[in-house]
């Protein structure tokens, strides 16, 4: 068997071919659905590995290889090992380990093999959800046309010669820009083979902070002491897009929510500054924290508009060609996208009513959800309530034991009533909440449902306005709304929020807390963390959600957290408040 490095050259260096790639099942077309895709952010599918799963994958057209959690590489019982640097967006290389990853399976589309990249557990969890692995162009390839219908609530594979164009989808070519070198110096000195891996962690021949739990897969004994070469990123498909009244030389970008722009061209783009705390993640993954973001209501590529915000671009991988920025999936949103990498050409279709495609869009989950007498399979129904209005969602008896997340579109006249997100753990059949009086004499109805609800830091299910930034926001449950409120109505005291760790800014305190001697020599893994926040902004109460398995550095991980970690008051309408989050600790 070759070694993981050599795999990925020829994969990397192979060209276009003709039909499905290599290792595909068979067939020219092939339909995967969407968690969430009304909620337009990431493209997010759910796929097994190695008869493990389902696991949830977010789709990336700029990241070379496919990428796995440490997690799922340890269930799936994956081997291992060091491989080529990744050359991040500030033209660094970067150590990375890969897995050999078999069996994927997405949906009736099936990969034998690939080699994967692995990274820490957590690290792309983004909006409430787990997200255990990178789809990236060794699936979406060359010889395939990929397309996403977030009406429909599905993303597409096809063969060139299977796909069928939409008849009213805009055409939108694009030119393919390289990077300018293959071996980029990097902060570190490229990897080394130092010894051959033999199974589990024993194995470890590199190892940085992130792969430190992952067990090598080292093949060739001639390969000791050899230099591995980086992996330079896709090509970047560049487009003239109108912004504001100038011109930008952009990149089309499906992995990404938002779009960005060099920071200079701001005020020439008319984009209109705002502070905004935001992670972005590259394809070769490295993380770097955003505090700033434009706003611009109108951008325009050949026969196509929508809107965009902008966050910082800094690409150095591809000077000195032009390139000031990327068009994310917010510029996207208005439309179904169709890739076509053999024509360099992307297919812009309008999008239509959600409403009036929801019987098929509920229904692309096959048997992940059963007949119901329901829309996805619950009743919803909204009670006067003391000054706002309840709400009561009940899973009907077909989804008995069955995990749903439910979106529920409300029509409120005069009023401006956000969508709701309704999260039903598989042992509860009921969850209520108490909504502002935005939703009073509202009309609701289920737009949207998976199976594949969002953890709310509580065994109750939670209700959530859609785009907010509370994970769980309602004192689960309240009385039935149809026997009306007690006399007199009395308010529960207000439930504390928990929030995405993103929104917090930690002021002291390490992020990653790497196992002591006490706890080291153990297989350690992956472990989360609730704590929770005074309005002074330190740390009140420490809880264990998921344990590492290994006592000692459950207890090592509470204790650190409460004697040092602060963060930044958190507030809420204006003013400093309690609040919780949760961490995750990757596998060690």
């Amino acid at each position: 068997m070759q070694s993981i490095a050599r795999t990925l050259l020829l994969i990397l260096g192979s060209g276009c071919t003709v039909g499905a790639p290599s290792g595909f099942s068979n067939g020219d077309h092939w339909t995967f659905p969407l968690v969430g895709p009304l909620e337009d952010g990431l493209l997010i599918t759910p796929g097994r590995v190695h008869g493990h799963g389902p696991y949830l994958f977010a789709i990336d057209p700029d990241a070379n290889v496919t990428a796995l959690d440490a997690e799922v590489v340890r269930a799936a019982g994956l081997r291992s090992g060091i491989g080529p640097k990744r050359v991040d967006e500030s033209d660094t290389g970067q150590n990375r380990f890969y897995a050999e990853m078999l069996d994927l399976e997405i949906a009736d589309l099936k990969v034998e093999r690939r080699d994967a990249m692995v990274f820490t557990t957590g690290f792309y969890d983004t909006e409430g959800r787990r997200i255990s692995g990178i789809i990236g162009r060794d699936v979406l390839a060359d010889s395939l046309v990929f397309g996403f219908d977030r009406d429909q609530g599905i993303a597409t594979l096809s063969t060139v010669k299977a796909f069928k164009p939409p008849p009213d989808a805009t055409a939108i070519s694009y030119e393919n820009v390289f990077g300018r070198s293959n071996n980029v110096s990097g902060k570190d000195p490229p990897p080394v083979v130092t010894s051959r891996g033999g199974g589990g962690l024993a194995g470890r021949a590199v190892a940085g902070p992130e792969q430190a739990a992952v067990p090598a897969r080292l093949q060739d004994k001639e390969r000791v002491g050899v230099n591995l070469p980086d992996i330079t990123p896709m090509p970047r498909r560049l487009v003239t897009a109108r912004i504001g009244d100038a011109s930008f030389a952009m990149h089309l970008d499906l992995g990404a929510t938002v779009s960005q722009l060099r920071q200079d061209s701001w005020s020439k783009a008319g984009v209109t500054p705002a502070d905004f705390k935001l992670r972005v993640v590259d394809e070769a993954m490295t993380a770097r924290d955003i505090t700033a973001e434009g706003r611009a209501a109108h951008v325009a590529v050949g026969g196509t508009s929508s809107h965009a915000t902008f966050a910082p671009y800094i690409e150095r991988r591809f000077l000195p060609a032009p390139i000031d920025g990327s068009l994310g999936l917010d510029f996207f949103e208005p439309y179904a996208v169709y890739a076509n990498w053999d024509t360099s050409t992307y297919l812009l279709k309008p999008r239509g009513d959600a409403a009036a495609t929801t019987t098929a869009r509920l229904g692309r989950w096959g048997s992940y959800l059963p007949a119901c007498a329901h829309p996805g399979c619950v009743t919803a129904q909204l009670a006067p309530f003391g000054d706002g209005v309840a709400l009561a969602v009940v899973r009907d008896p077909e989804a008995a034991n069955k995990d749903l997340e439910l979106l529920l579109t409300v029509t409120a006249p005069g009023k401006s009533a956000r969508r709701l997100v309704v999260e039903l753990p598989r042992a509860i059949d009921k969850v209520s909440g108490v909504l502002s009086a935005d939703y009073r004499d509202a009309a609701i109805a289920v737009l949207d449902a998976s199976p594949f609800p969002r953890d709310c830091g509580n065994q109750g299910g939670c209700i959530v306005p859609l785009g907010a930034d509370v994970i769980a926001g309602f004192e689960p449950p309240l009385r039935d709304p149809s026997q009306g409120p007690a006399e007199p109505v009395v308010r529960s005291p207000p439930m504390v929020k928990l929030v995405k760790l993103d929104k917090l800014h930690r002021l002291t305190g390490e992020p990653q807390i790497a196992p002591s001697a006490t706890a080291a020599g153990q297989p350690v893994a992956a472990a989360i963390v609730k704590l929770c926040l005074g309005a002074d902004g330190k740390v009140e109460s420490t809880k264990l959600v998921k344990s590492s398995n290994v006592a000692a550095y459950d207890e090592e991980l509470q204790a650190t957290i409460k004697t040092t970690w602060t963060f930044e008051p958190f507030e809420t309408d204006g003013q400093p408040a309690p609040v919780c989050t949760q961490v995750t600790f990757g596998a060690h």
